[in-house]
């Protein structure tokens, strides 16, 4: 007969593998989001992308978010891209959405932050400017149908994208609104799609300051007689031509609530946000070419248009800016094709 000592030990034992075993019986998974569950329509509501556009988007990034293991209920890709997909088109950061992706609200923000690098990663293949002979000339005649504007290559704007400054720089991301941001300058083709963008600079930053020290300018050198349409419309055909870029705002703002004042300032830092913005582009441009038709509140933020650009002041820095040589092309296009 075992002495107390063993009796103790034994009962000690005992305590212990029952504990556990509540344990394991308490601990239950909350069921996660699957695609099969919703309508075509929830989906592209939910996510701003069809099914299809999804799943061809997992695919592209699954070596990035996929699980290692499967061990402990690890979340699976799909449930990390479907979970940033959300937070972005919701603007909601993240609480809300942990209920609707079961799993948990600190699950959501790790499954963000291997999603939007991840997708960043493959930005070449989805925001591309013209380049070929080809492709310019293409995008010169879809810009020619627009309003019969010539040469055109892209129509160019800056938006301006809230944030919550860092305290010790909070003066660099204060704008002329006297509000925080991070000014991104966009690039688009007559079909909306986005194929360029800079988003790195603050607030603070003057619209041409940006265009200067942009890839895209140095490209501009080597296109003689192609232009970016841009400020300063000076006839009807331009308005129209230009306007494109204000819409595209407009609708990439209406898609992403995270981008726009009514989802709030983004909380994150402004590296962060300013992935979160690039993530939206491309994803804004895999909606457009999956053929996502705008729903009631993008279709309302295309006909108001969206433009935070800054106005140009008479002491701004605009470098090696002729403008006489920009009125006599002016005064030529319009003598060639509008008069």
């Amino acid at each position: 007969m075992p002495g107390f000592p063993g009796i103790m030990a034994a009962v000690i034992v005992a305590r212990r593998r029952h504990r556990n075993a509540q344990h394991a019986q308490e601990r239950v998974f909350r069921r996660r989001i699957s695609l099969f569950d919703l309508s075509d329509n929830d989906i592209v509501r939910r996510y701003r992308l069809p099914g299809h556009a999804i799943i061809a988007l997992l695919d592209e990034i699954k070596d990035d978010i996929e699980p290692i293991t499967q061990r402990s209920h690890a979340v699976p890709g799909i449930v990390k891209l479907l979970s940033t997909l959300q937070v972005l088109a919701s603007g909601s950061f993240q609480t809300p959405i942990a209920g609707v992706s079961g799993i948990a609200q600190s699950s959501v923000c790790r499954a963000m932050w291997e999603g939007v690098p991840a997708i960043i990663r493959r930005v070449g293949r989805h925001i591309r400017f013209p380049q070929n002979q080809q492709d310019i000339q293409e995008t010169k005649q879809d810009f020619y149908q627009v309003a019969g504007f010539p040469n055109v290559v892209g129509a160019i704007d800056c938006t301006h994208v809230p944030l919550v400054p860092p305290s010790e720089t909070e003066n660099v991301f204060r704008n002329r609104k006297h509000t925080h941001s991070v000014n991104v300058q966009a690039i688009c083709d007559a079909h909306g799609i986005i194929t360029n963008v800079v988003a790195k600079f603050p607030g603070s930053v003057h619209d041409s300051f940006i265009f200067r020290n942009s890839a895209v300018h140095r490209q501009m050198q080597d296109m003689d007689g192609r232009w970016l349409v841009g400020e300063a419309a000076y006839n009807r055909a331009h308005i129209r031509t230009r306007g494109i870029i204000e819409r595209i705002f407009g609708i990439l703002k209406s898609r992403f609530r995270c981008l726009d004042r009514s989802g709030g300032a983004l909380l994150y830092s402004p590296c962060k946000v300013c992935k979160v913005v690039v993530v939206c582009c491309i994803l804004h441009n895999i909606a457009i070419r999956a053929g996502v038709r705008l729903g009631e509140q993008e279709a309302e933020a295309e006909g108001e248009g969206d433009s935070d650009s800054d106005e140009e002041e008479p002491n701004a820095p605009l470098g090696e800016v002729r403008p006489e040589r920009g009125r006599d092309v002016r005064l030529n296009i319009i003598r060639n094709y509008f008069e």
